[in-house]
């Protein structure tokens, strides 16, 4: 079945939705209602503490039960409803006791009501049918879904709901656009379908239109109803039914009402909506208002078989996240295994560096006078009589930018030691990145995480990407938050550097770009569906990725942090070879200073541009 929401979402097939799925779902219909209707109007989930479903006229809820067959639908009754929020007058159904006992209908208020919410319904959707063709198909599969279905086409085809009463009339109005109608059904059928007039259904501009034309046909109704004879009630029942197209069709009237039932709910705005939990929702609000995205990768199986992977990135680590734990990757405080003086000697070690790099904020400037063209030399313009020497050239040259993305191994292997050696010396590369203009620095973290709607499954760990620092848009300060970050799960390393490639840009003439890499271990997931990703195919996968990378000239530099007791390094250390070539380099958690003492060498080049 081809959905209009693929163009922008690939639902799972017989499946309920990740977080992630359920947020992109989210923000995409948030978007999609605030183009329409051009409103800031908040839409989230139903939710166990939410009440009623209808939409107040200020937000939206949807549901929560998402998957390939209904998510057109969903979206097209987010629309309808957004649609009811820019268009509808709310006060008007609420002071409607006010209208109907000054025109003598009180006795009709709940009959009115729906028949209001009919004709305001049919106002609306035309609207937007009209000035938003863009939408059209999530409207056709809310109709499909509510309105167009076998029992109903049945119930309308058949002899049910052909007797002269309130039940009959209000079932064929809900009904009338339907293409099976039969408007000689009952006797008031036709005309009400004139006062109606839905080819013209665009005259009605606002609520109160609409509710005039309800209640125009409710007095059509009960002026012929109350009027009506018990014979004149059995002859015309009779009549209305002999009309009927004879037909093999036995559907039962309660079958047909049940259906109905969700027609008028659906009216009512009162659409059942599969509910979520409160902590669900608020997962999917913070994923949401980080700004959480999903990155295909592609790797390669156990089996051989390539498929597509979704890394989740997370980018920024903020104290939200932190308070909430997101996804089990945080603590709320310092984590056990992290020491705060690990910062507290970064912070040394970067002091130190900076003094001997402060050169790289200097500039080399070359003058050059006596020249016969150039920028005007005020010093020479005495002598502008007699020569044309009087102009000058001035070169300055500066250090080449650096650009560098620092990526970690964030897996449970890297937990202890070896994260706070890694720590320390992110935190003096991070410290004096934000203190030298041409030095920019990202760091990521690799890893993964449960998601919290799968976590049930055997298999529900996701591929995880996060942006934890970036110099560009951070104090030094921000450093300090890693200190929460949970060294834990799985390496998914090629899946999770394909989606890092987005963040590295290619080496220039007036750029140097870096991929500094630091892990421990080797390849290793399994994905939700089982595929597994390890072994010497995961190896390959790596180094796939890692020769893309290259090709946009950045310089990679891979460490290889050992622990004093590998019983596999030899083994390990050949696979990180075949994966990072000549890139890769071996050193202890005792000597991993070697990264900041390379750095320090690599950012001393004389690579000065004009």
């Amino acid at each position: 079945m081809q959905n209009h929401s693929n163009y922008w979402l690939i639902p799972p097939k017989g499946e309920d939705m990740s977080m992630m799925e359920m947020a992109s779902v989210q923000s995409a219909i948030s978007n999609f209602v605030r183009i329409l209707t051009k409103k800031d109007i908040p839409v989230e989930y139903y939710s166990y503490n939410n009440g009623d479903s209808m939409t107040d006229g200020k937000s939206i809820t949807i549901s929560s039960r998402i998957n390939e067959s209904n998510i057109d639908s969903v979206v097209g009754l987010a629309l309808h409803e957004g649609a009811h929020c820019a268009y509808t007058d709310f006060n008007i159904p609420k002071k409607i006791g006010n209208f109907l006992l000054e025109r003598n209908l009180i006795h009709g208020k709940e009959i009115i009501l729906l028949l209001l919410n009919f004709v305001e319904d049919r106002r609306i959707d035309q609207l937007i049918y009209n000035t938003a063709p863009g939408y059209q198909n999530y409207y056709k599969a809310m109709y499909n879904r509510y309105f167009y279905n076998s029992t109903i086409d049945n119930g309308i085809r058949s002899n049910k709901f052909r007797n002269e009463n309130w039940e009959s009339y209000i079932f064929r109005i809900v009904n009338i656009f339907n293409k099976h109608t039969d408007l000689g059904a009952l006797a008031k059928l036709r005309e009400i379908y004139n006062i109606l007039d839905l080819k013209n259904i665009s005259r009605l501009k606002n609520t109160l239109d609409s509710l005039n034309i309800a209640c125009e046909i409710y007095k059509c109704i009960y002026n012929y109803l109350s009027t009506l004879t018990k014979d004149n009630y059995i002859k015309q029942s009779h009549k209305n039914k002999q009309s009927c197209k004879p037909s093999n069709n036995t559907i039962k009237k309660e079958v047909i009402n049940k259906s109905f039932k969700s027609q008028e709910n659906f009216i009512n705005g009162k659409v059942p909506k599969s509910k979520t939990t409160k902590y669900i929702k608020e997962l999917v609000n913070i994923a949401q208002k980080h700004k959480l995205k999903n990155k295909f990768s592609t790797f390669t199986n156990s089996e051989g078989v390539m498929l597509k992977q979704r890394v989740t990135i997370i980018p920024n680590i903020t104290n939200n996240l932190i308070n909430n734990n997101f996804m089990g990757l945080f603590t709320k405080g310092i984590d056990p295994h992290n020491t705060k003086e690990s910062l507290e000697k970064g912070i040394v070690k970067g002091k130190k560096l900076l003094k001997q790099l402060k050169i790289r904020n200097e500039e080399q400037r070359l003058e050059t006078n006596h020249l016969k063209k150039g920028k005007l030399d005020p010093k020479r313009l005495y002598a502008a009589s007699y020569t044309d020497d009087i102009f000058k050239k001035i070169d300055i040259k500066t250090y080449k930018k650096i650009n560098i993305h620092l990526s970690i191994d964030g897996s449970s292997s890297m937990r202890g030691d070896k994260w706070n050696s890694v720590l320390k010396n992110t935190t003096a590369i991070a410290y004096v990145a934000t203190k030298l203009n041409n030095i920019n620095l990202k760091i990521s973290i690799r890893t993964t995480a449960k998601e919290p709607l799968l976590s049930k499954r055997e298999q529900s760990l996701i591929p995880i990407l996060l942006i934890a620092f970036d110099s560009t848009k951070h104090n030094f300060n921000h450093i300090n938050k890693l200190i929460n970050f949970k060294a834990d799960g799985l390496t998914p390393e090629g899946i999770c550097l394909e989606a890092l490639n987005n963040f590295i840009e290619p080496s220039s003439y007036y750029l140097d770009s870096y991929l500094i890499n630091m892990s421990d271990g080797m390849p290793t997931f399994t994905s939700r569906t089982g595929d597994e990703y390890k072994g010497e195919k995961a190896v390959k996968d790596t180094a796939r990725i890692i020769n893309l990378i290259s090709k946009k000239r950045v310089n990679i530099m891979s460490y290889f942090i050992q622990s004093k007791h590998n019983n596999y390094a030899k083994e390990a250390e050949n696979k990180f070879k075949l994966m990072y070539g000549k890139n890769a380099k071996f050193v202890d958690i005792d000597n991993i200073n070697i990264i900041t003492k390379t750095l320090n060498e690599l950012f001393l080049k004389k690579d000065l541009i004009s």
